[in-house]
């Protein structure tokens, strides 16, 4: 690896070590350089494209992104250090076609979110989820495992559909006041809760409800996916099991906390995350 592709990868690092704790915490600790390395790539790539629209609210950045996508899979790779870490990552692990489908799909969710969004079932609530979240896990199937199968896609579309209903149950507060409801119009009509409530930020026993549905869904699915873990090099498994657990704590200090998602934004206290990753150490 050249000097210059080596500070690319550094600053790739960067972004995740800033930006998202739990996740670094988890797979900072792979063994392997190349898979670590890979994975901050392809962070940098989701955290940059996130950042077109929720912090620089620019749809023609968007689709500068997309536009260097389609170059660099067809081989053309764009200048910046982003293209860079991700033509390396890409050539080492063999993405194909198939590979490159998730890339795509962060760019429509985020496309959707450059709207006024409203959702208005779980069934399209799940597709979002699908679209922003769990297309990270299938990004990355192919630096954690040789030859993805469904089993290991499915592992995907289940964990990040728990991470997202996650984030938008802790960030209902801030997403409403961007103008996004992710909180599905038939729950909130189930529970009798309104749109006028939200905007008016009560947290009555109805938006408890309803907070408490999604969790029960978000429960459902890590236990999905944690039951799946097996599937996974041994190598793999301790970072995987980490970010499941770690993000599932989420949903305990929201419910410890009656939950007050308008308020504030919840987060995992260091002392439970050090007790969570003690207690899923493998044994020596």
């Amino acid at each position: 690896m050249n000097l210059s592709l080596f500070f690319d990868y550094v600053r790739a690092e960067a972004l995740i070590k800033k930006h998202s704790k739990t996740f670094y915490r988890a797979f900072s600790s792979l063994k392997d350089a190349k898979q670590r390395r890979g994975i901050y790539a392809v962070y940098a790539y989701c955290r940059l494209v996130d950042d077109a629209i929720d912090i620089d609210k620019d749809l023609k950045k968007l689709h500068v992104y997309k536009s260097n996508l389609d170059r660099l899979v067809k081989g053309d790779k764009p200048r910046g250090f982003l293209w860079n870490v991700l033509m390396d990552t890409t050539t080492q692990f063999q993405y194909d076609e198939h590979s490159f489908k998730p890339f795509y799909e962060l760019i429509e969710g985020q496309e959707f979110d450059a709207a006024p969004v409203s959702i208005q079932t779980k069934d399209q609530l799940f597709h979002y989820c699908d679209l922003v979240a769990s297309s990270v896990g299938r990004m990355l199937m192919p630096i954690l495992v040789s030859n993805p199968t469904k089993e290991h896609d499915q592992f995907a579309e289940d964990l990040g559909r728990a991470f997202q209903i996650t984030n938008i149950c802790r960030d209902v507060g801030e997403d409403q006041k961007r103008d996004r409801i992710y909180l599905p119009k038939a729950l909130m009509d189930e529970h009798g809760y309104t749109r006028e409530q939200l905007w008016q930020q009560t947290n009555n026993d109805a938006f408890k409800a309803i907070l408490n549905h999604l969790h029960h869904d978000a429960r459902t699915l890590y236990t999905r996916a944690e039951n799946q873990l097996h599937r996974f090099p041994p190598s793999v498994r301790f970072p995987l099991h980490a970010s499941l657990v770690l993000y599932r704590a989420i949903l305990d200090v929201i419910e410890s906390h009656d939950y007050d998602v308008f308020s504030t934004k919840h987060f995992v206290p260091l002392a439970t995350k050090k007790n969570l990753i003690q207690s899923i150490l493998p044994v020596t």
